[in-house]
This record gives structure tokens, C-alpha cells and sequence, in this order.
């Protein structure tokens, strides 16, 4: 079977044991020319750097694919690491003083390799005079060959520095911009000295049989051969070794090399094979490696633990031979870690690095074992070694990096909540100023690093969570990346030292207000913006490449938009956002345009100056702010007539009319004015004197000499004596002055003196809410009702209907609320089809202007009064427009209408009414929260009515409609089984009882451990498992003592059936419902004391006199006896368990019942009460109560009236079951009375 090599291609010549196995054993004088086939890769790679081309030991470092978390290590410099197993090189090219580092002198050198070039010449001249075959001639070309090697290695190592002076040179001229062609390394003149050595160790194979170093020869021409890809070759000469000389020296290591070539060619079962040789040679060097080497072999056989042992026993043997094997050592604990990790073993892992590896390299080791399990998807276990290298060394300088891999690991594992927690953790742990931070203040490296580390995790992490967020759209994703915005910029973009101000900072800063805007959470978006238009972007290159100076132009237009709506909500033009979960961001919105003010209306210069707000402040230091950074700008006109309005409202004349003037002299052709003759109305308007405006409206009207000239002006005057008297009446003496007794009875004079007034109605609906607030309900209904019957076709007239059912209700006359609710739901549907109709009709004239469409919405109430009279187009569309809106907010009220008439119909029990009216909430509201709340509510009506036959079909139908909607809990599911259950056992259908009971016995295990506490869920399982319980009972009820002849073994038939009986029971006082727990020891008690009272009443044997028959009976209540104290005990549990949960039902009257035939008198006789119910009760909730209705201001045509508060969202109002009341216990004897 063909081994699959997991980790790539295996180094060659590693210098783990690079002595190999047979220097022991070598003659000394043989060791300076052993070593040096070794030292010319050793010295030379040592010398040139990692670039050297053809070395496969930097190959194999570079092929490393371990995380890089285990590279971040700030306290350690980080080793080459690769993947695989090491190699091991000959033993006899073992350690020498070549592979000691040493500072290269190029003169030593140059004068050794002149020295060595005279060697050679005297060499090349002395051999040909030496006899052909003779050994001393073998011995000299052997010094030779020697020489040549020397001088390869030297050439090698010039060739290296070549290289690397020419790719320095290449980098900088690359950084300049010069298009270069890339240095390549050349080393043909080494190869040429190497080719010669070999070509000498073929001559001496060939032409020297009888030479006693034929297999150091074979060995080294094999190894060369190896390294030169010639594998064949190489194998033919290592077998050859091992024949010709198989008790050689170098055998061991041939070995070695030959399981290595099959272990590279995935051919294990020879590699094994040569391994195992190699082991039973027992040379330390070679044996350590062999089992090393066995090790890999299991590994690529899937004997994963068995590998494991043999890098563990490498381990031990490495180290109690120092440092003869300690590089082999290393390589093995290095190593281990991918075993390690295959088996899924990280604390057996970190306890083994910490009892064997030196302390030093401990946290290297274990880091890097986290980093693999972070690879290979283990991020449990990754986190938790993590957690230990924390733990080990708090303040140490790896800490960040290994927090960074912890928020990494739980992002791999999909965890937001924890990557959330883990990042904020981060930030606290790391942050500049924090206790790490203070204990690593003089490396500043390291806090470079730690800033560096947290910074970049946490840039990559909002940014991914603000793409994620862009894309679905989802609230709560945007909410998530608002949080980690914080963070970031908290951290990283608000220190003082700039060298802790991230290249990001000014770009997340506008991320971070973006982010804000589109979770229209104002405030805060603008005073971002503002951060971002003062950023002071850090004095670096990096800062600045990264920082798009676009942004602060963006985000000073922003922040006007923000304080602008900021201003609004202030002012109460426009309502305040709150996203909901769930809700959809559309991110890529227009932040809308400068809004175009009207003409300027001049003011009471006499009126004092009022403090801008703070937002208007901002607002207009935000408009001033873009002019000056951006001059003549499209917008700048607009903005600084914002900025003017702003202060002129605010009564500061003098700065209003600089504002003004500069405007002026730069736009002259600009005119905003308002007429004279409406100033005066205006300027009150907008003070809101209402009562002075109409006074003077009033004596506008008198003034025949005025109106005259302007039947439009006479028009406009009275509109504002109609609704100035309104706004008086609701403004002031209502709302401002609290004085709600003379406000209704205003609005009733204002009803009289203008009964054809367009505000009529609203004065009445107005009157209505007043008495209902003053308490003087009969009023308001008078009010209300007087609406329907004067102004019948009302707009209000479904506002009218809701307010009064809801009168109605506090007037405790429940019929007529439930009524009323109806007939609103009545109202709301056909003002909707009138106002659908109406949609329909042509428009006889189409030529709306601008002005008309300013009369919607909550803008209309706040048109002046004074201004011009709107055209009939306009107060027709106005009117419809205000229609709509009172239907708009009609159809909120509809919900809540539907469900406090089924409500009230169910209290007055008119429980068909209920159901209709639920159904119909359910059927038009059918993707409310609250809906199969009312759809199991329906079953608990028919279980009120006594109809259980319908309380278990809708029990059923709520299960199957929905059993799997999402709004439905496990645990609503459950109690609606139970319902069912209840009902079934009422009905006597045993079938579906049965059937049923065992559906709540095994939905049990589906409920999440939070429901499994709730008390009801708890009652409902406990009595489910006490019903099961019920046909053992029985069984054991009914074994009676009745005969003597059968009473042995009616006793231990009894015996027996009351130790399953009594196990049964445990475990249904093991479900935790305070209730059956009771029912089930009151049972245990009495099991007890029926065995008891069976014992007592059995026959007396035949034939005994009476003394015997006295002397058994005896003996009878001897066996009585402990059982009536186990049943006492049993039965003084549950009722002191009742005590407890303050529980008193029919299992505590039975266990009473049966302590007191015990003991007499210990509890109390139990008078009984005859049952007294109340009039009526629901199963729902109580009625939906929003809040009071109120009534909009008067302005015939274009005004909206103010509404009743919306209905209470369905969504926080659902229906309740009364109470899961237990059925009748069984007992005893039977099923009904215990």
C-alpha cells in the first residue's frame, strides 16, 4: 500500500544529529577528513544566508505551514521550522570544527585556499610518481580527493557571497525604480571541483580492491550521489557497502540513508524495513534516529499514537545522553506537536512541553501546538492553549498575540458573541495605559507590537462585520460593528502620543459616524462627524497614503444633516428613531438635501433673547464650519440662511441680521419677506400667544375699513379667530395650564359659538378626552356620543368609537366596550373603503402646487394661520389627506380594538362573540407575535365553558397550526399537550389520554434547560409522569391478603410490586414539580400504608385457640409497624413539603388524613367551605391599554388632529392562560378523590 507523506518534501542534511552513529567507533585520526564532507553544506550555508539556492534544508524551512500566530513571538526569535521529519546526515561527515559558527576572515581564507591550491599542484606531480594499485598511491588521491572537496566548499561559499551582493544591489536598484534582471546564482566552478572529488572516489572503487577504505569510499560516493538526485546510483552503492563490507562502520548509516530513500519515495514497508535495522545496530546516534524516524513512519500509517510513544521515548533517550543528541531532542519535541494535534491531545500536549522541553523553549512549543490546532480547525482546543500560555505569563510580551489568536479562533467558530467579548477583553487587557501595557512600558517594541496586533484584529474585524452588515442589512450586524467602531477608535484613535495613532484612525472614525448614521442614531453620528472634520491626521507617509481626505467633506455635510434632524426631533417635527431587531439598514441612503426655507417673517424685536439649544448651536457652528473649509459651495446660500433662522427664531437680532446683511451682499438678488399686514398675526402665531392673536384676530374681523379691500385677508382672519380660540382652549388652558375642567367646558362654548366650524368635531373629540382625563367619564360619552349624532361622517368618527369603548370600559359596562370595539373595527373598514373610493375618483383639476403638498402630515397643523386661504383643490386634498392620517391611526388602534372586544365579549360570556372576534384578530393580524398566544387562549375559553371536547380540538389545532412557528415557544407547545391531556382524562378518552401522556413524557427532552425550570412545565411533566405511574398502582392496590393459603405469596407478590412502585414515584418527585412531587410521597405514603393495613386485615389461620390467634395478631402488627413508620415518614415529607411551596390541595388532605389515622388528632378536622365564584373571569390578559387619546389642533382643512396613543404594541401584549389548575389527583383506590 502506497504511504501518503503529509508534510511535503523532507529535509536533507538538517543538522539535528549531525554526527550520525558510527563516530564512536571511528579511529581518531580519521575524524578531520569525516568531517569534512559535512562541513562544506554546514560552514558555507552558515555563512551565505537563507537565499543559497539549491539547499534543501531552506527549502524545507520555507515550506513551514504552520499558523502565524506561533511567529508573532515578540520575546523569542523565531527558528526555521518545516514540516516532516528531520533528516539525519552520515554519521562519519559527523560534527566538526567546520560546523562551528565562526566570523569569516576573507584573508585566512584566501591564504588556506592558496595553501590548499599548492597542495594540490604538489599532489597532482607527487601521485603519478607512486605505483599504479599500490595503497600509498591510494592513500594520496584520497588526500586528494579530500583537497578538492575543501576547495568546492571554498568556491561554494565565494559563489554564495556573489549572489547576495549582486540580489543587494538588485533590491536597491528595484526600490529606485531601475528595471533590472534578477541575479541568479551560479556555481559551476564549485561543481566542477565536487565532479573531480567524485570522480576520484569512482577511480579508487575501480582501480584499488584490495584498499582497506573501500566502504568509507563506498559510503561517501553513495551520499554524494544521494544529494546530486542520483538515487538510483546512490542505492546501488549503498547496497553494495553492505554487502561487500557488512561489518563495516558505516553499515549503521547506511541503514539510515536507505530508509530515508524509501521513506521518500512513500515506500514505508522498506523504510521501516532499514529503520528497524538501523535501530538494532544499538549505536546511540543512529538508534535514537531510527526510532525518530519510525515514528514518521507510523504517523504516514495512521498509528498515530504509537508514533507518539517513539517520539517520546526519542525524547527521553536524546536527553539523558546531553548534548551528544540534543539537537535531536529538539527536532522530536518540535515534532511531537503534529502528533499531538492529530490526536486532538493539547493538555496532554502542554503538560508534556512543560515536563520535558527546557523552560525557555516551553512557551515556543506550546504556541506553536496552538497555532497548528488553529489549522486544522480545532479551535476549542486551540483556545485553551491559548488560554494557558496567557495564564503561565500575563504580562509577558506574546500575551496580545495570543489573545489575537483566541478572538481568531472564535471567529473561526462562528461565536460572535465571544469574538465580541474576546476583542473587547483584548483591548482592555493590551490597550495603551492599561497593567500589560505599564509592565512592558521600557520595550517599546513590544508595545509597538501589542498596539499593532490589537489594532489590526480589530480594523479587520469591523470591517468584516461592516461588509457582513452591508450585505444582510441586518440591525443587529450593524449594531455589533457600531461596538467594535467604539473600541477601535476609544483605543486607537484618541491618544496624544501620534505614535499611537493608527494609520486608519480618521477613515474608521468615519466608518465608525457612517455606522451611527445608518442606525439613525443622530447624536452620536454627528459628533463623529465633528471628530472627523478636527482629525488631525498623524505627520507619517503611512498615515497619510491610508487617510482619504474626501471623507472630511463628506463628513462635515453630514454633521449638518445630523444636527439638523437633531433640531427637528427637538423641536418635535420629527419623531425620534428606534430600530428594531430584525429591521432592515439601508446604509447607502441620501442623506438628504438642504432643506429651502421660506420667506423671512419679520419679528417682535421687543421679545428677549432665548439661549440656543444645543443642538441648534452645533447646527449652526456646523453650517458655518462647511463655508469656511468649502467657500462657495452649492449649498452655501441655504446654509447660511439655516444658520440666520436659527438665531432669528431664537430672538439674537443682532447676529440674525449680520447673518442676513452678508447674505445680501453676496446674493442680492435673493428676496424672503413676509406682508405686513400678516406680521403682527405671525409673530404671535409663532410665540403661540394664542389668546392675544385672538383678540387681535377678533378685532381684525370688526374692522370693516380693513377686510374691505381684501375679501382673502377677511377669509384668512376668520380661520384665525376660529383656530387660535381652538389652540387657546387646547394649548393653554389644557396642556399648559393643567386646567382640564375649564378646557372641556371651553370646548363646548367654542362648539356653540362655531357649530359649523370645520373644528366642530375636533373641539368635541377634544372635550371627550378632556372629561375622561378630569374623570367626568358620563361627560365624555356624552361628548363622544354627541359627535356620532351631530357630525355624523365625521373623519374622527373611528377615533370617537375607540375612545369611548374605552370609557366604557371604566364605566365597568363591558357589553357596550365590546360592542363599541366592534362597531370601531365597523367604522375603520368602511372609512377605508370610502377613502379607497375616493382614491378612485378622477381629479377634476390637477394643478397642485407646492403649497398643497406642505399641508401633510405633521406639517400641516403647524401651517400659520395667518397665511393665505389654500384653494379648494388645496382644502379638499388637504382634508383627504387628514382623513387618511386619522385612518392611519385608526388602523394602529384596529389590532388591539379586535382584541379587547373578544376580551370584554369573553368577560361578559358571550364566549362565541370572543372567538369570533379572536379569530378575526387572528385572521387579519395573522403574522403578530401575540397570534397563537389568542389561537391556545381559544382552547382555554372552551375549557372555562366546560366543553372539553373543543378545548382539545383547538388545543390540537393550535399544536398542528402553530407547532412550528417560530413565535411559539417549546414550552407553549408543551402546555398545550397537557391542556389536551386534561381534557381527554375529563372526556374518559382513555385512547388519546394515554396517547397524549406519553407525547409529554417524551417531549420532555426537547425543552431547553430554561424551560425545564419553569413551575408549569415542571407540574405539567410531573402529573404526565405520575399518570403513567397509575396502572402499577392499581396492580399493587389490588393485591389483597385475602386468603391464608395464598398469603405468602400474595406477601411477596407485594413486596415486590412496592419496591417498583416506590422507585416510580422517586422519579416523579424527581422532575422537580413541587405539586406531583407531593402527590407522589403522599403515594409512597399510603402504598405503605396499604401494605400496612392489608397485613392487619388478612385472615387468621384455621384452628388456632385464642391465645395463639393473639400471639399471631401480634406478630401481624409487628409487621405493620415499620411499615406505618415508613408510610408516617413518606407522608410527614409531603406535607412538609407543602408547607413549604405553601401548596394545600387534595394529596395534603390525604396525607393529613392518613397521619391523623396514626396518629389522632395530629392535624386538624378541614371544615369545608362551600365554593363562591365570581361574576366572570378570562383567560386573557387584561384589556390592551394605550394611552390617552388626544385631539390635533384646529385648523379647519389643514391640520391634523393630535391622536389617542397607539394601541400597545402586539408584540409586548399577548394572552395568558389563567393558570394551569391540576386536575383532581388520583388516589389511593382509584382515579377521582385521593
Amino acid at each position: 500500500m502506497k504511504a501518503v507523506l503529509r508534510f511535503g518534501a523532507l529535509a536533507v542534511g538538517v543538522a539535528l544529529t549531525a554526527g550520525g552513529a558510527g563516530e564512536a567507533a571511528q579511529p581518531s585520526g580519521k575524524k578531520a577528513s569525516q568531517a569534512a564532507a559535512e562541513s562544506r553544506k554546514g560552514a558555507a550555508r552558515k555563512q551565505a544566508s537563507s537565499k543559497q539556492g539549491p539547499s534543501k534544508e531552506a527549502e524545507a524551512a520555507s515550506k513551514d505551514a504552520s499558523s502565524k500566530e506561533a511567529a508573532r513571538q515578540a520575546p523569542q526569535e523565531r527558528e526555521p521550522e518545516r514540516q516532516g521529519p528531520a533528516r539525519m546526515g552520515p554519521a562519519r561527515m559527523g560534527p566538526g570544527s567546520d560546523n562551528t559558527p565562526r566570523i569569516a576572515d576573507a584573508q585566512k581564507d584566501g591564504l588556506a585556499d592558496r595553501k590548499r591550491d599548492e597542495a594540490i599542484e604538489g599532489f597532482k606531480r607527487l601521485i603519478p610518481k607512486l605505483q599504479e594499485g599500490s595503497h600509498r598511491r591510494a592513500d594520496m588521491l584520497y588526500r586528494l580527493a579530500e583537497l578538492y572537496w575543501e576547495k568546492s566548499k571554498y568556491l561554494y561559499q565565494q559563489e554564495m557571497n556573489r549572489y547576495l551582493e549582486a540580489e543587494k544591489a538588485f533590491d536597491a536598484a528595484t526600490a529606485r525604480g531601475d528595471k533590472l534582471e534578477a541575479p541568479k546564482e551560479d556555481h559551476r566552478e564549485s561543481e566542477r571541483f565536487r565532479a573531480e572529488t567524485m570522480r576520484i572516489y569512482e577511480d579508487l572503487l575501480g582501480g584499488y580492491v584490495d584498499w582497506p577504505q573501500r566502504d568509507e569510499i563506498l559510503f561517501y560516493l553513495g551520499y554524494n550521489l544521494q544529494e546530486l538526485g542520483r538515487r538510483d546510483d546512490a542505492v546501488k552503492r549503498y547496497l553494495q557497502l553492505i554487502e561487500e563490507f557488512p561489518q563495516s562502520q558505516f553499515v549503521p548509516d547506511t541503514y539510515v540513508q536507505l530508509g530515508n530513500h524509501y521513506f521518500d519515495n512513500n515506500k514505508l514497508k522498506e523504510a521501516r524495513s532499514y529503520y528497524e535495522k538501523a535501530r538494532a545496530s544499538k549505536v546511540p546516534k543512529v538508534y535514537a534516529y531510527a526510532v525518530y524516524k519510525l515514528a514518521w513512519c507510523d504517523y504516514n500509517g495512521g498509528a498515530y499514537d504509537e508514533g507518539l510513544a517513539k517520539l517520546q521515548e526519542v525524547v527521553d533517550y536524546a536527553g539523558d545522553r546531553g548534548e551528544e543528541l540534543g539537537d535531536l531532542k529538539t527536532e522530536s519535541l518540535n515534532d511531537v506537536i503534529v502528533f499531538f494535534v492529530k490526536l486532538d491531545k493539547a493538555k496532554e500536549g502542554i503538560a508534556y512541553f512543560k515536563a520535558k522541553a527546557p523552560e525557555k523553549r516551553q512557551e515556543r512549543l506550546i504556541s506553536k501546538m496552538a497555532a497548528q490546532l488553529v489549522d486544522v480547525g480545532l479551535y476549542d482546543s486551540a483556545i485553551e492553549t491559548y488560554r494557558v500560555l496567557i495564564q503561565d505569563k500575563p504580562m509577558g510580551p506574546g500575551a496580545p498575540d495570543y489573545q489575537q489568536s483566541i478572538v481568531r479562533a472564535h471567529e473561526g467558530l462562528r461565536q460572535r458573541n465571544q469574538v465580541r467579548a474576546e476583542m473587547k477583553r483584548m483591548v482592555e487587557l493590551y490597550r495603551p495605559g492599561s497593567e500589560w501595557w505599564q509592565a512592558n512600558t521600557g520595550n517599546k517594541p513590544v508595545l509597538r507590537n501589542a498596539f499593532s496586533v490589537t489594532e489590526e484584529a480589530m480594523r479587520v474585524m469591523v470591517t468584516d462585520y461592516h461588509q457582513e452588515a452591508q450585505k444582510t442589512r441586518q440591525v443587529e450586524t450593524y449594531r455589533l460593528a457600531r461596538d467594535i467602531y467604539k473600541q477601535y477608535v476609544d483605543t486607537f484613535a484618541t491618544s496624544e502620543d501620534p505614535e499611537f495613532i493608527s494609520d486608519s484612525a480618521f477613515n474608521m472614525r468615519f466608518f465608525y459616524a457612517e455606522i451611527l448614521w445608518a442606525l439613525e442614531e443622530w447624536e452620536a453620528a454627528a459628533a463623529q462627524y465633528d471628530a472627523v472634520v478636527a482629525f488631525k491626521i498623524p505627520e507619517r507617509d503611512s498615515a497619510r497614503e491610508v487617510s482619504n481626505e474626501t471623507y472630511r467633506k463628506n463628513a462635515s455635510f453630514a454633521a449638518i444633516m445630523a444636527y439638523d434632524k437633531l433640531v427637528k426631533i427637538e423641536r418635535g417635527q420629527l419623531a425620534r428613531s428606534e430600530l428594531k431587531d430584525g429591521q432592515k439598514v439601508d446604509e447607502n441612503k441620501s442623506k438628504g438635501q438642504i432643506e429651502k426655507k421660506g420667506r423671512i417673517t419679520k419679528k417682535d424685536t421687543d421679545q428677549a433673547e432665548e439661549p440656543l439649544t444645543r443642538f441648534e448651536d452645533r447646527l449652526v457652528a456646523a453650517c458655518d464650519t462647511y463655508n469656511k473649509l468649502y467657500p462657495d459651495n452649492p449649498d452655501e446660500i441655504d446654509l447660511r440662511y439655516q444658520a440666520a433662522l436659527i438665531v432669528y427664531d431664537r430672538h439674537h437680532y443682532m447676529d440674525a441680521a449680520r447673518r442676513f446683511g452678508e447674505i445680501i451682499n453676496k446674493y442680492p438678488a435673493e428676496r424672503r419677506s413676509r406682508d405686513a399686514a400678516d406680521l403682527t398675526m405671525y409673530v404671535l402665531e409663532s410665540r403661540e400667544e394664542w389668546l392675544e392673536l385672538n383678540k387681535l384676530s377678533r378685532q381684525f374681523l370688526a374692522n370693516e375699513k380693513l377686510l374691505k379691500p381684501s375679501p382673502e385677508f377677511a377669509t384668512r382672519v376668520a380661520r384665525v379667530v376660529e383656530g387660535s380660540q381652538y389652540k387657546w382652549i387646547h394649548e393653554v388652558v389644557y396642556q399648559k395650564e393643567k386646567n382640564p375642567a375649564k378646557a372641556a367646558e371651553l370646548f363646548l362654548e367654542y362648539v356653540k359659538e362655531f357649530p359649523r366650524s370645520e373644528n366642530a368635531d375636533r373641539a368635541l373629540t377634544s372635550a371627550m378626552v378632556i372629561f375622561q382625563e378630569a374623570g367626568q367619564l358620563d361627560r365624555g360619552v356624552a361628548a363622544g356620543e354627541r359627535v356620532l349624532t351631530d357630525y355624523a361622517g365625521s373623519p374622527f368618527e373611528p377615533k370617537i368609537r375607540y375612545t369611548l369603548a374605552r370609557l366604557y370600559e371604566k364605566l365597568a359596562e363591558f357589553r357596550k366596550a365590546a360592542a363599541m370595539y366592534a362597531a370601531f373595527v365597523d367604522a375603520h373598514d368602511a372609512a377605508t373603503r370610502a377613502d379607497e373610493a375616493r382614491k378612485a375618483k378622477p381629479v377634476a383639476s390637477k394643478g397642485k402646487d407646492a403649497k398643497g403638498k406642505d399641508a401633510k402630515g405633521k406639517d400641516a397643523k403647524k401651517e400659520s394661520l395667518s397665511s393665505d386661504a389654500p384653494s379648494a383643490d388645496e382644502a379638499r386634498s388637504s382634508k383627504d389627506e387628514e382623513r387618511r392620517q386619522l385612518l392611519a391611526e385608526a388602523s394602529k388602534w384596529v389590532p388591539d380594538a379586535l382584541f379587547n372586544a373578544g376580551l370584554w365579549w369573553e368577560g361578559v360570556g358571550e364566549s362565541d362573540k370572543a372567538i369570533s372576534a379572536y379569530r378575526a384578530y387572528m385572521s387579519r393580524f395573522k403574522d403578530r407575535p401575540d397570534v397563537p398566544q389568542l389561537a391556545y387562549n381559544i382552547g382555554l375559553v372552551h375549557e372555562k365553558d366546560h366543553k372539553p371536547a373543543e378545548a382539545a380540538r383547538a388545543f390540537e389545532s393550535f399544536a398542528e397550526t402553530y407547532g412550528r412557528d417560530s413565535r411559539t415557544s417549546a414550552a407553549q407547545l408543551y402546555l398545550a399537550r397537557y391542556r389536551q391531556l386534561i381534557a381527554y382524562r375529563e372526556l374518559k378518552n382513555a385512547r388519546d389520554t394515554e396517547r397524549v401522556q406519553g407525547e409529554l413524557v417524551r417531549g420532555w427532552a426537547k425543552l431547553s434547560p430554561e424551560e425545564k425550570q419553569r413551575p408549569d412545565l415542571l407540574d405539567a411533566y410531573g402529573h404526565a409522569r405520575f399518570l403513567a405511574v397509575e396502572y402499577d398502582w392499581q396492580r399493587y392496590t389490588n393485591i389483597r391478603f385475602k386468603s391464608v393459603a395464598t398469603i405468602r405469596r400474595d406477601l411477596t407478590a407485594k413486596q415486590q410490586s412496592i419496591q417498583k412502585l416506590e422507585k416510580a414515584y422517586v422519579d416523579v418527585l424527581g422532575t422537580g414539580s413541587g405539586e406531583w412531587g407531593i402527590a407522589a410521597l403522599t403515594r409512597i405514603g399510603l402504598a405503605y400504608a396499604d401494605f400496612a393495613r392489608n397485613i392487619l386485615e388478612s385472615p387468621d389461620p384455621a384452628g388456632l385457640d385464642e391465645e395463639q390467634t393473639a400471639m399471631y395478631r401480634g406478630e401481624l402488627e409487628n409487621l405493620a409497624l415499620p411499615l406505618e413508620d415508613k408510610a408516617t415518614e413518606a407522608l410527614e415529607k409531603a406535607l412538609g413539603k407543602a408547607y413549604e411551596l405553601s401548596l394545600y390541595n387534595e394529596w395534603t388532605l390525604a396525607a393529613q388524613d392518613q397521619v391523623n389515622r396514626y396518629r389522632p388528632g395530629a392535624y386538624a378536622q378541614v371544615r369545608q367551605v362551600p365554593f363562591r365564584g365570581s361574576e366572570f373571569f378570562v383567560t386573557s390578559d387584561v384589556a390592551k391599554e394605550p394611552g390617552l387619546p388626544e385631539v390635533s389642533q384646529a385648523t379647519p382643512a389643514s391640520q391634523e388632529p393630535a391622536a389617542p396613543a397607539a394601541p400597545a404594541p402586539a408584540s409586548h401584549e399577548t394572552p395568558a392562560p389563567a393558570g394551569n389548575a391540576a386536575p383532581i389527583p388520583p388516589t389511593a383506590s382509584g382515579e377521582a378523590q385521593p
